[in-house]
C-alpha cells in the first residue's frame, strides 16, 4: 500500500472512529470537565501512538538495525557488522525456516549502505526509494512535499470552518509550519541529527513518524478546542438580554411606585 493510501486511511479512521468517540467524551455532562478533558487526550495519545507503533512494526527493521549499528556508522564499521551478522545467520549455520530470507535482507543492507548514493537514497527514501531506483531531485522533492501539506491544509481549513474552530485551525497551521520547517531541513538540508537520537532511524523515518502522528493532532485539535471554545459575542448578547430585561422589571417596579405614590397623594389631598 503507498503512503498516499495510507494516509487517506488514516485520515479516515480518524474522522469517521477518532473524532465522534473523542467528541462523545468531551459531551457537557458525560464526565466533569476537568476529568473529560484528560480522558480524551488520553485516548488521542494511546491511540496515535498505539497506531504508529503497530505501523512501525509492520515495516520491519530498517537496514542499521538489521546490521546492528547506527546511522553514523562508517563502512569500515558496517564491513565489521556485515561479516558477523553473515556468519551468524548463513543457511549453512542458521537453522531457521527462514535463514535464507534473513541472509538476504542482511546481504540487501550491507550492499545498501555500502554505496554512497543508495546510502544516502535509503536515508532520504527509505527501501522504496531504492525499489523504484529513486535519485535525489530537490525540484521534484519540493514539489511533493509542497502537495503534502496543500492537500492537509485544506482538508484542515475544511474541518475548521465556523468561530468554533478558529483556534483550532491556527493551532493545526502552526504544528504544519514546524513540521514543514522539520522536513525540509531533514530532506533538503544537510542536517545532521544528534547521534541520541533513535540512533538507528534514518530522515525517511522521522517524517514519516510526523506524518503519521499529524492526523491525531489535527483531530486532537479540533475536538479539544471546540470543547475550550468560550463564544465571546454569545456571552456579552445573553448578559445584554439579562440587562434588558432586569432593566425592565426595575421599570415596572417603579411605575407600580409612581401608580402608588399618585395613590396617595389623591388620598391626602381628599382628607
Amino acid at each position: 500500500m503507498s503512503s498516499g493510501d495510507d494516509g487517506l486511511l488514516s485520515f479516515f479512521f480518524y474522522i469517521l472512529f477518532v473524532y465522534p468517540t473523542t467528541s462523545w467524551i468531551l459531551k457537557p455532562g458525560r464526565f466533569p470537565k476537568k476529568s473529560g478533558l484528560m480522558y480524551a487526550i488520553g485516548f488521542l495519545a494511546v491511540l496515535a501512538l498505539g497506531k504508529t507503533y503497530l505501523e512501525f512494526q509492520e515495516r520491519g527493521p530498517n537496514y542499521y538495525n538489521e546490521l546492528h549499528i547506527n546511522r553514523a556508522s562508517t563502512p569500515l564499521e558496517i564491513k565489521k557488522a556485515y561479516k558477523k551478522m553473515s556468519l551468524e545467520l548463513h543457511p549453512d549455520k542458521n537453522k531457521s525456516p527462514n535463514a535464507a530470507d534473513e541472509f538476504a535482507r542482511v546481504k540487501d543492507a550491507y550492499d545498501t549502505l555500502m554505496d554512497p548514493e543508495l546510502r544516502e537514497v535509503y536515508n532520504k527514501f527509505g527501501p522504496d526509494g531504492i525499489k523504484h531506483n529513486r535519485r535525489f531531485d530537490e525540484t521534484q522533492l519540493l514539489l511533493e512535499i509542497a502537495v503534502y501539506y496543500a492537500t492537509w491544509g485544506m482538508l484542515a481549513f475544511v474541518l475548521t470552518l465556523g468561530k468554533a474552530s478558529s483556534s483550532a485551525r491556527n493551532w493545526i497551521f502552526t504544528g504544519q509550519i514546524v513540521m514543514l520547517i522539520a522536513e525540509i531541513s531533514l530532506m533538503l538540508q544537510e542536517t545532521k541529527l544528534p547521534g541520541w537520537l533513535l540512533p538507528a532511524w534514518t530522515e525517511h523515518e522521522f517524517v514519516f513518524l510526523m506524518h503519521s502522528l499529524f492526523p491525531a493532532f489535527m483531530n486532537g485539535c479540533r475536538c479539544l478546542c471546540g470543547f475550550l471554545y468560550v463564544d465571546v459575542e454569545e456571552q456579552a448578547r445573553q448578559k445584554m438580554e439579562h440587562l434588558d430585561a432586569q432593566n425592565k422589571d426595575i421599570l415596572l417596579v417603579l411605575r407600580d411606585i409612581q401608580v402608588n405614590m399618585q395613590s396617595i397623594a389623591v388620598r391626602l389631598k381628599g382628607d
